[in-house]
């Protein structure tokens, strides 16, 4: 359960915070996050952190404390330009998983993004992650090779 001290809110320059999401999510995917390098990633954080649309990067803290974000984008996968918006980088803290953190920020971007009239949302994963956002409503629409891995594209309607 999470306690009610959570708060989500969009990435904003003032909190320091694009040089930590940019080096701990950077160390766990690599190239994975669209970027060469962590400082190459902060930079794309710190435009988004400007933008009122998107990209949109949503945090969750307890206090000063940062637990995990979300990214929202436009586009993630090169392979399939056509799909928009996606949900991107969903990443919580080690000491903070299991904790319902990352449901929070998965229903803070369907929120969002329903504010913004989109009506579909994406992402795409792998392993045993797909049962995971299917539990929360999510569908797999296609499986294709990207990256040199097998992907599950998914979908959620947000009308």
């Amino acid at each position: 359960m999470v306690a009610a001290s959570l708060e989500i809110e969009p990435l904003s320059i003032g909190s320091g915070l694009p040089a930590t999401i940019a080096a701990l999510q950077f160390s766990f995917w690599g190239a994975l996050t669209g970027y060469g390098s962590a400082a190459d990633y902060e930079q794309f954080l710190r435009c988004a952190a400007r933008s009122r649309q998107l990209p949109i990067i949503l945090i969750a803290r307890r206090g000063a404390t940062f637990l995990g974000s979300v990214n929202l984008l436009a586009c993630e996968m090169t392979a399939r330009p056509e799909l928009s918006p996606w949900m991107a980088q969903l990443f919580v803290v080690d000491s903070e998983r299991g904790r319902g953190i990352g449901n929070a920020l998965i229903g803070a971007s369907i929120s969002r993004l329903a504010e913004l009239s989109f009506r579909r949302v994406h992402l795409y994963t792998s392993g045993t992650l797909p049962a995971y956002y299917a539990a929360l409503g999510w569908k797999p629409i296609e499986e294709v090779e990207y990256l040199g891995k097998l992907r599950t594209i998914m979908a959620f309607d947000l009308l």
